[in-house]
């Protein structure tokens, strides 16, 4: 009969047995053994630089750079379009000073 592994690895203990060699084993055996998950997951984390350099990827520091400069372009956006306002207010102006003189000149 085999051991029954347990927390108290020495109960069943058969003086230093294969056996006995599971039960003081820390952690589990699926941490143990190979899988192509963990096999992937150290590739890209051997790799990470050069694979989003390779296929461009966006990373965060690239997006707080855009969002950055959409804020600055909202903004130049808003004063071209407050000097479009003065531009078209001072045509009209104009327009109404010409209108006035040709008034007066006929």
């Amino acid at each position: 009969m085999y051991p029954v592994i347990n927390q108290d690895p020495e109960e069943f203990a058969t003086g230093g047995s294969f056996w006995d060699s599971f039960a003081k084993m820390s952690g589990t055996f699926a941490s143990r053994i190979p899988t192509f998950d963990r096999s992937l997951d150290r590739y890209f984390d051997e790799h990470f630089a050069a694979i989003i350099e390779e296929w461009d990827l966006v990373t965060e520091t690239d997006l707080v750079k855009i969002e950055i400069r959409l804020d600055h372009l909202a903004d130049e956006i808003s004063g071209l379009y407050a000097k479009k306002m003065a531009t078209e207010s001072r045509a009209k102006a104009l327009d109404r000073l010409i209108t006035s003189l040709e008034e007066k000149k006929a």
